[in-house]
């Protein structure tokens, strides 16, 4: 165990060696972009209000409302189970006192399965939900930044940064605010 540990920090100290020479030894210079004073554009830098994009956004409004649907079915199918389940609960309890022992365990061991099934049918659909989600996110999320490239090819932002009340960003020019112009590009890209 001590001569594994001795060769991984031997291998380690020589992968640093070797990227300490390669980012040193190097005889170019980094190109480094004007970040004061006059030789940068005054909209080198523009923003997106990040709420304002997704209330106007057709395409997530669209997607979050067919998740929004799905969760609702969802609700409404373990509604339906659970009160079920509950029923034959209380139809099971009433009766249970005339049962003979047999027949009562072998209807408490079905009703212990049907919770059961009922448990994992739950974490299946919301595991499902969850991954929809994440589908939804990952969409919307690719359109926009697919998009963003596209329009930056014309108007050449050194940033466009995502604006939204409680983020990193305190204060915002509105002038530098593009958010009716890429929400107009993407509710026409679709």
């Amino acid at each position: 165990m001590k001569n594994i540990s001795i060769a991984l920090n031997l291998i380690l100290i020589l992968a640093v060696g070797f990227l300490y020479y390669k980012v040193y030894s190097s005889d170019e210079k980094p190109v480094a972009l004007p970040m004061t004073g006059s030789s940068m554009p005054g909209d080198a830098i523009v923003f997106v209000n990040s709420d304002s994009l997704l209330k106007g956004y057709n395409l997530y409004n669209d997607l979050r409302k067919k998740l929004e649907n799905k969760q609702d079915s969802v609700d409404q199918l373990l509604k339906s189970r659970t009160k079920s389940l509950e029923s034959e609960i209380a139809a099971y309890q009433s009766k249970a006192e005339t049962m003979a022992p047999n027949a009562r365990m072998a209807n408490e061991e079905k009703l212990m399965r049907q919770r059961d099934a009922l448990v994992m049918e739950e974490n299946k659909l919301m595991s499902e939900l969850q991954t929809d989600e994440s589908a939804m996110s990952d969409s919307v999320h690719a359109h926009l930044t697919g998009y963003l490239r596209e329009y930056n090819k014309s108007q050449n932002y050194f940033f466009i940064l995502g604006y939204q009340r409680g983020n990193g960003i305190l204060l915002a020019n509105d002038s530098l605010d593009i958010t009716k112009n890429v929400l107009e590009g993407l509710n026409k890209k679709k």
